[in-house]
């Protein structure tokens, strides 16, 4: 995925202006943000703004981003002026828990006290979660369980310190932080929305 992502960024601000900001959701911080440190190395001037998709699409209206690298599905709903997508990959939906804590098994979240999520209308994964929820046949046995906070960055903190039960995040972030977790559970496909992950080029490119 980091090398789809380095040549969709690098395409979508080939011919921008200096200072340029890409925007990403807070679960792909890591590797945008080793995209933009290769890229700074060729002498590209560009930064990275790190939030939930929703913070992130309200920023890129003032007109200051160059792309955001996101679930195209959610971008596609704003009202942004988008001019393309390059589409670098898929994500999918993770279940992880603190360490030392084991979760074989989805079924088991019945039996904890408090699992955190992201922000089911901002954040990518989020709005998946809340679906998984639904479609699972758990949501009403889970909904006084949840912690909904902004996003993914949030989830994992959570979760780590051992504040919560367990959590939903992305693979991506699942991976990068490979051994802080005690479970690593890919929730089924079929029971959430496809994500799909696309670098959008905005018009101050």
């Amino acid at each position: 995925m980091k090398k789809l992502l380095l040549i969709s960024i690098a395409a979508a601000v080939a011919f921008g202006s200096e200072n340029l900001l890409v925007g990403a959701g807070g679960g792909y911080k890591k590797p945008v943000t080793e995209v933009i440190e290769n890229l700074k190395k060729e002498g590209v001037q560009i930064e990275g703004a790190f939030a939930n998709l929703g913070q992130i699409t309200i920023q890129a209206k003032e007109g200051k981003m160059a792309a955001i690298v996101g679930d195209e599905a959610f971008l596609k709903k704003t009202d942004l002026e988008i001019k393309a997508y390059e589409r670098i990959g898929k994500g999918a939906l993770v279940l992880v828990s603190p360490k030392g804590k084991q979760i074989k098994d989805v079924s088991e979240l019945k039996n904890l006290a408090k699992i955190a999520m992201p922000d089911a209308k901002k954040a990518i994964y989020g709005v998946r979660t809340t679906e998984f929820l639904k479609n699972s046949g758990l949501e009403a046995d889970l909904a006084p369980k949840m912690l909904p906070v902004a996003g993914v960055p949030q989830v994992v903190a959570y979760v780590t310190n051992g504040e919560v039960d367990a959590g939903f995040i992305n693979s991506t972030e699942a991976v990068a932080r490979e051994g802080e977790f005690g479970s690593v559970i890919y929730i089924d496909e079929a029971l959430y929305s496809p994500v799909f992950i696309s670098a959008a080029k905005l018009p101050a490119c």
